[in-house]
């Protein structure tokens, strides 16, 4: 049983758990559009909700999914350990838009959730290592598994709040959490990351260079408001950088590394392109399956937490395919998988 693995499982779930019960029942009860508004000619329309309103969905979704990747650090990343991950990922995610819909509030409520989403996710621990307990799977999967951490790490410090200046004491305490939030998420995602790339027995260098590259993008992508030229670069070189960075180990010279930076850097700005569009569509009828108040039609409603993790999943699968044919050359941070 390796410790650093359990613990880090262990963490991972008891912070999702949290998130997701205060994102369910604190923080989108605050946001959540409710009343009517007065037009000019004197007729009420219901009050709508704007970008990033629903920006309380994006961290419980963010939540679940981390969730997910503390089970792959405890458990492995086999067909099955996969598999029964992903299928208990969705159920949480189903259960999320029933409490959504249900407008679940108060401090009880958030207590209750939590202690649900940290039982859940312990049953499920439990019951992936007993189903799959022969090993932690194949170096694709182990590739996969990684890159798509390391980009759900940059992704989670896309989450913003609506407002472009904090006016009352609510909005500037609602900043403050969801800043601690994200930061938490992003550090917790890159851990898993480097947990299950395990340590690179090649282009060391290479590796460690392009972390420190995403660090330092990611720290930007933390402080800076979300418009402008150079958050813009700061999330397309950390996005590089954290492809990059999982990939390394498995090119072979200076050709091999070209190969992915050929596919990273265009990769990194379709994958934008499959955030907003996929994001947009895949916002919207959340939102309606929540039974919440649409986005007006000026702003947009983009579910960020999945959209991120397809396009991780999809760009991982790539560079897998661009590096060496043969298995990753990395070295297994762990002796074995806890039974």
């Amino acid at each position: 049983m390796d410790v650093r693995r359990v613990g880090l499982a262990g963490l991972t779930g008891l912070t999702a758990a949290v998130v997701w019960a205060v994102g369910s029942a604190i923080h989108m009860p605050l946001m959540q559009p409710s009343g009517v508004w007065i037009a000019d000619d004197g007729v009420a329309y219901p009050n709508v909700a704007s970008n990033n309103t629903y920006w309380p969905r994006e961290t419980r979704e963010l939540a679940i999914l981390l969730a997910f990747a503390g089970l792959v650090v405890a458990c492995g990343w086999s067909r099955r350990a996969l598999s029964v991950g992903a299928a208990a990922t969705v159920v949480w995610l189903a259960a999320d838009l029933a409490v959504d819909r249900y407008d679940v509030s108060g401090p009880a409520a958030a207590v209750l959730l939590g202690v649900c989403g940290a039982a859940y996710f312990a049953a499920v621990v439990v019951l992936v290592a007993r189903l799959a307990p022969a090993g932690p799977g194949g170096a694709a999967a182990r590739h996969v598994a990684a890159g798509t951490a390391a980009l759900l790490a940059v992704g989670s410090l896309l989450v913003v709040t609506p407002w472009d200046v904090v006016e009352t004491a609510v909005q500037a305490r609602l900043e403050t959490e969801l800043t601690v939030v994200k930061v938490v998420l992003a550090v917790l995602f890159a851990a898993c990351a480097a947990m299950v790339a395990g340590v690179p027995a090649a282009n060391r260098s290479v590796t460690v260079a392009a972390v420190a590259v995403a660090a330092v993008c990611a720290t930007v992508l933390a402080v800076l408001a979300p418009v402008g030229l150079p958050f813009v670069l700061a999330l397309w070189a950390a996005t590089v950088s954290a492809l990059v960075a999982v990939a390394a180990p498995r090119v072979r010279g200076t050709a091999g590394l070209a190969g992915l930076l050929a596919l990273a850097v265009p990769g990194a700005v379709g994958g934008f392109a499959v955030l907003i569009i996929g994001g947009m569509a895949v916002g919207g009828l959340l939102t309606s399956l929540a039974g919440n108040p649409p986005v007006n039609g000026a702003d947009s409603d983009i579910a960020l937490a999945l959209a991120v993790f397809t396009v991780g999943v999809s760009l991982s699968w790539a560079t897998w395919a661009v590096t060496a044919v043969r298995p990753a050359t990395t070295r297994s941070a762990e002796p074995a998988v806890p039974a």
